[in-house]
């Protein structure tokens, strides 16, 4: 994800952000027996909730739309790569600062 447009496509409807649900296991009804001896129990739905950043999509072929992206994310994914970003920008200005100095001593000599 190219996060500087991230505003841009948000605010056209490109993507957002939202709450997704998966279902992890579909629900199971009782099985008896002729004996009425219960050969398999009963088990509920089971769903998990998560975040995903959906994009549309169209094709680059037809120009027709089609089934959105999604990818997860978790807060600690969104963290970790903002802290990666903001240690390259950290990087870079200290390459700057670096470069900075030595263009002042190149118009010394």
């Amino acid at each position: 994800m190219d996060w500087s447009k991230y505003s841009s496509l948000k605010s056209s409807k490109l993507a957002s952000l939202g709450k997704e649900k998966q279902v992890t296991r579909e629900a199971v009804s009782e099985v008896k027996d002729s004996d009425g001896k219960v050969v398999r129990a009963a088990q509920a739905k089971k769903e998990r909730e998560y975040v995903a950043m959906s994009q549309k999509q169209w094709s680059a072929e037809s120009g027709e739309a089609q089934d959105d992206s999604k990818r997860e994310y978790s807060l600690s994914d969104l963290e970790n790569e903002k802290a990666r970003y903001d240690r390259d920008m950290a990087s870079a200005k200290a390459q700057s600062d670096g470069l900075a100095a030595a263009i002042e001593d190149f118009k010394k000599l």
